[in-house]
């Protein structure tokens, strides 16, 4: 194996580029007992963690490796491993960190740069990531901003399925759920890392002196997101990640990553990108029924992209906005039908892809709305354009139905698919996911508690939010779904596919 600096740049050819790469990993399992002590919860000992070992594997090839890995009634472990060096693992106790504050992660990308100068940052997210996650200060979640001063009261029904605050008084005009208070509706625990924090952590960190990220691996769930990506869009230069689900592996992909790096020598972060998703599939895809899909994106690209959604939204609202009272309905229910025919992700752990759930297709979404009749060529002209800034970004897409539920079926194999975006209540019913009230806020009323202090640019760059309290202004509100933080769904090496979907399987390959 060749010891020469492995080289990840836009242009490995440069003289003055950077030499050598870091590889820094970012493990928030301190509220997940399963990620934590995965494969079969026993694992007590993080240098014996799956993921430890993974990283030990990535370090044979010439990589440096730096992780923070948060583990459930364990400190905070930060783990070091050189170049070519995995016997020279070392294990340090940072005691117990926050981490879904942005300056945990803001720390150990300033140590990966301080410690490795000169080489090209790789950062892998692992744990628990779902699209739009708001940035809430929960020291304003007191009874009085619960109540407005006791002018509201809250209750809790069970006359839904799933558990619901029907609200009646706290709701703003055109029935939009921008409460005048901070939502009671949270998890139970601490949350991920924000969308806007992911980004102020990049920020904070480039702000030290690191340089801007050659890629950024989201492994985990949904984070192939349109907000996710637009925020760190500024910091790096490349982004893998998972419109739906994505099943944990611990790392086992990544020894695979670097091997064709080092392989290679040198390569591009969009080819690093790739190996990342071809990797992950390949796992995944050997065992059978852990079906995902995955998305690569040059990030520069998410300013147009941007901008083709608030183009878009801008169409949209226009058909809206232009049709009589009598035409509405029609409009509406072209929107609707457009949105039930996109590819959904599953929002409420139901493991069922469809609406209601909150995550639509963006590419996908763009593709059905071109098959409706708007009377008018605006919505098709910019369904079009966006569809086709999306072009390219799907790596692959299983179809297969998951070991976490046999009897779905989870179809990834439409061409037209690239990211996620949230689009909560899709059918008009009046049930909102309960991150809605604070994506819709966008600007928060400065006179009241700031239970959300910070707005990701996404939502005040684009007319995404001003359609979606168009499309609802004749809904009425039922009320915000409870939140409820979903399972990670693991890579069971145990499972068997039932022989006839194998020989299937066998027969289609």
């Amino acid at each position: 194996m060749s010891r020469q600096p492995l080289i990840v740049s836009p242009d490995p050819t440069a003289p003055d580029g950077p030499e050598g790469v870091t590889l820094v990993v970012y493990a928030p399992f301190g509220d997940d007992r399963t990620l934590a002590t995965y494969p079969d919860g026993s694992t007590q000992d993080v240098q014996q963690h799956p993921l430890t070992r993974a990283l030990k594997d990535v370090a044979e090839y010439g990589v440096n490796v730096c992780a923070l890995i948060d583990r459930v009634d364990d400190e905070t472990w930060l783990v070091d491993i050189p170049a070519f060096q995995p016997g020279a693992l070392s294990c340090s106790s940072n005691w117990k960190q926050r981490m879904d504050s942005p300056r945990a992660l803001a720390g150990l990308i300033r140590h990966a740069h301080q410690h490795h100068p000169g080489t090209s940052l790789v950062l892998a997210l692992e744990g628990h990531g779902a699209g739009f996650i708001p940035e809430i200060d929960r020291n304003q979640l007191n009874a009085n901003d619960y109540t407005d001063g006791g002018r509201f009261q809250w209750q809790v029904s069970g006359a839904h399925a799933s558990p619901v605050l029907p609200m009646g008084s706290p709701v703003l005009p055109m029935g939009s759920p921008v409460l005048p208070m901070g939502s009671p509706v949270l998890p139970m625990g601490t949350l991920p890392l924000s969308t806007w924090g992911l980004g102020e952590a990049l920020r904070l960190a480039q702000q030290a002196g690191a340089p801007r990220l050659a890629a950024i691996h989201f492994d985990n769930c949904f984070n192939m997101a349109v907000e996710v990506l637009h925020t760190v869009a500024p910091y790096a230069e490349v982004a893998t990640g998972y419109m739906n689900y994505n099943f944990f592996t611990a790392g086992a992909p990544y020894p695979e990553v670097f091997r064709q790096l080092a392989a290679a020598g040198s390569a591009t972060p969009e080819q690093l990108g790739q190996w990342f998703a071809d990797a992950n599939h390949a796992v995944l895809e050997a065992k059978g029924n852990h079906p995902t899909t995955a998305g690569v994106v040059a990030l520069a690209r998410l300013q147009h992209i941007s901008e083709c959604v608030d183009d878009l939204a801008d169409a949209l609202l226009s058909v809206l906005r232009a049709a009589t009272p009598a035409e509405r309905p029609a409009v509406v229910g072209h929107i609707r039908r457009a949105i039930v025919l996109a590819q959904q992700y599953d929002s409420d752990g139901s493991m069922r892809l469809e609406t209601p759930d909150s995550l639509t297709d963006l590419a996908s979404l763009a593709q059905a709305l071109m098959r409706q009749d708007f009377g008018t060529s605006e919505v098709h002209e910019a369904a079009l354009a966006l569809r086709d800034a999306l072009a390219g970004i799907k790596r692959y897409g299983d179809d297969d139905s998951p070991w976490t539920d046999p009897g779905q079926r989870w179809n990834f194999s439409e061409r037209a698919l690239a990211m996620n975006i949230f689009l909560p209540d899709p059918l008009l019913v009046g049930l909102w996911d309960w991150r809605s009230p604070y994506y819709l806020d966008v600007n928060p009323d400065s006179s009241r508690p700031l239970v959300q202090p910070q707005v990701i640019e996404f939502l005040k760059a684009t007319d995404w939010v001003e359609f979606l309290v168009e499309y609802h202004r004749d809904a009425g509100f039922t009320g915000l779904l409870s939140a409820r933080r979903r399972a990670f769904p693991v890579f069971n090496a145990r499972y068997q596919r039932p022989a006839a979907t194998a020989a299937a399987a066998d027969g289609a390959a």
